[in-house]
C-alpha cells in the first residue's frame, strides 16, 4: 500500500506529498499527412527509458539543438511514460469505479471528474462520469457546459429503448455532455422542484444500458450509504475510490465508511480501494496530512495525495487542460492505481 509523495513543496504551500512535474508537452493537432508513393517503414518503438527526453530542461535542450544533443529522460519522465503505458491496460468487460465518502465537502465531484478526465484523455475515450446522487448532484455544474439540459432522469424515462438491441450510441449522446478530455458526463436531475428519486432498480437499468457503450464507468455518489442507489452502485463496483480533504472529520467519515463496508460483506472491495487525499487549501497542515495518509494506508491498497490547485478550488467548471502540471501528474499516478485495482478485480 504505497503512497505517492512529492520531493519538494510548492511555493504556494502545497503538500510535501506533491511532486514537481516536468514540463508537459503542448497538446497539438497532428500535422497533415504527406502523400508518398511508398509508405515509410513503421518506427520501432523504443523502451521508455531509452527514448531521448521530451520533457523538462532535458527535453528543451534536445529540441533547441535540433538533435545535436540527445539527452536521456530523467527519472520523473521515465515514471511518467511508464504510468501512461499502465493506463492502457485492457479489461475483459466494462469496469465500474465508484467514488464515495458520506461526508459532504470530501471532494467527491472533482475526484470523479478528474479521474474520468485522466482516464478518458489517456485511454482515448469510452469513459463516462455518472452522477448517481439520489436527488440533486453537482457533477453537471462542475463539468464543461453542454448545448442541452438533459439529465439522468431524461435518460431513465427512455431507458427501455437503450435496453433493447435497436438502440445506438448516437441516440444516447443526446443525454450526455461531451468533455474536451475525451469522456462524457451524465448529470443528475438539477430541477429544484423535482421529486424524482433514482432507486436501486433505476440504477440497475441505467448501469446495464450504459455498460453496453462504455469501457469505464466512474460513478459519483451521494452522502447516504443507506440510499438504495448507493448500495446498488457498491454492489456493482470493481474499484472503490475514497476521496477526502485534509480535514479530520472528512477523513474520519471515509474511514468509517470503509469499516462499514468491510462489516457489510464488502471487505475485498474496501481492501482494494484507493484513497485520494486532496489538499483543498494553499497552506496544508503537513502533520495532519501525514496522519491521514498513514491511517488510510493501513486499510486500503493505495493512497495518493493531490496538490492544491486554485483552479479546482474555485468551484467553477473544470477543464482538464487548465489544471496545474502538478495536478495532472498526481492524477496520472492516481489513475494508474485505479487501473491496477481494476486489474486485480478482472483476474
Amino acid at each position: 500500500m504505497d503512497v505517492h509523495t512529492d520531493e519538494s513543496a510548492a511555493a504556494n504551500g502545497a503538500s510535501v506529498f506533491e511532486v514537481k512535474p516536468p514540463e508537459l508537452p503542448t497538446w497539438e493537432a497532428p500535422s497533415p499527412a504527406v502523400p508518398a508513393v511508398v509508405p515509410p517503414p513503421a518506427p520501432i518503438a523504443e523502451p521508455p527509458a531509452e527514448r531521448p527526453a521530451q520533457l523538462g530542461w532535458r527535453g528543451r535542450a534536445n529540441r533547441v539543438t535540433g538533435g545535436l544533443l540527445s539527452l536521456s529522460a530523467g527519472r520523473d519522465e521515465i515514471n511518467d511514460r511508464s504510468a501512461r503505458k499502465r493506463l492502457l491496460r485492457p479489461f475483459s468487460r466494462t469496469m465500474t469505479v465508484v467514488v464515495a465518502n458520506p461526508k459532504g465537502g470530501a471532494a467527491k465531484t472533482p475526484t470523479s471528474l478528474l479521474a474520468a478526465a485522466t482516464l478518458g484523455f489517456h485511454r482515448g475515450g469510452y469513459t463516462l462520469a455518472w452522477d448517481n446522487n439520489e436527488t440533486r448532484g453537482t457533477l453537471g455544474m462542475r463539468a464543461e457546459e453542454a448545448t442541452h439540459h438533459q439529465t439522468v432522469i431524461d435518460l431513465l424515462h427512455d431507458i427501455e429503448e437503450f435496453l433493447s438491441t435497436s438502440a445506438s450510441v448516437g441516440r444516447l449522446s443526446g443525454y450526455l455532455r461531451p468533455q474536451s478530455a475525451r469522456f462524457d458526463v451524465l448529470a443528475s436531475d438539477d430541477q429544484p422542484g423535482s421529486m424524482v428519486i433514482v432507486d436501486d432498480n433505476a440504477f440497475g437499468k441505467l448501469w446495464t444500458a450504459l455498460s453496453r457503450y462504455y469501457r469505464l464507468l466512474v460513478v459519483d455518489t451521494g452522502n447516504n450509504v443507506r440510499a438504495p442507489n448507493w448500495v446498488a452502485a457498491t454492489d456493482l463496483a470493481d474499484c472503490l475510490v475514497v476521496p477526502t480533504t485534509v480535514q479530520q472529520d472528512v477523513a474520519e467519515s471515509g474511514l468509517w465508511m470503509l469499516d462499514h463496508l468491510a462489516r457489510s460483506g464488502y471487505a475485498e472491495l474496501a481492501a482494494n480501494a484507493l484513497a485520494v487525499v486532496s489538499c483543498a487549501d494553499p497552506r496544508t497542515d503537513q502533520k495532519l496530512l501525514a496522519d491521514i495518509v498513514e491511517r488510510y494506508r493501513a486499510v486500503v491498497r493505495d493512497v495518493v495525495a493531490i496538490p492544491f490547485d486554485p483552479y479546482v478550488r474555485c468551484g467553477g467548471r473544470i477543464e482538464y487542460h487548465n489544471l496545474d502540471d502538478a495536478t495532472r501528474r498526481a492524477w496520472l499516478l492516481a489513475c494508474t492505481s485505479i487501473i491496477d485495482s481494476l486489474g486485480i478485480r478482472d483476474q
